[in-house]
């Protein structure tokens, strides 16, 4: 294997925890979400708290995701930059 191979195998493994990270992201959005929505539409006095705490978690979620998809968008830039 000469140097371009492991630079290669790097990005790919960075790739790969850009792309766990990603599904973390999206399982706390769907499960903070859900949860909360779930305990506080069975309290009607507690169900603005809900609403704003959810808003809060997608907020958050999709920055996260936002920041994350945007460094794997690199990651391949960087790999097709090598196979040139």
């Amino acid at each position: 294997m000469d140097k371009v191979d492991f630079k290669k195998n790097i990005l790919d493994l960075r790739y790969q925890e850009q792309l766990q990270q990603l599904n973390a992201v999206l399982i706390f959005i769907s499960v903070g979400v859900l949860g909360f929505v779930g305990s506080f539409i069975w309290q009607p006095d507690y169900l603005a708290l809900g609403f704003v705490l959810s808003v809060i978690i997608v907020s958050i979620g999709y920055l996260l995701y936002q920041k994350t998809k945007n460094r794997m968008n690199e990651i391949i830039s960087e790999i097709e930059k090598i196979k040139k």
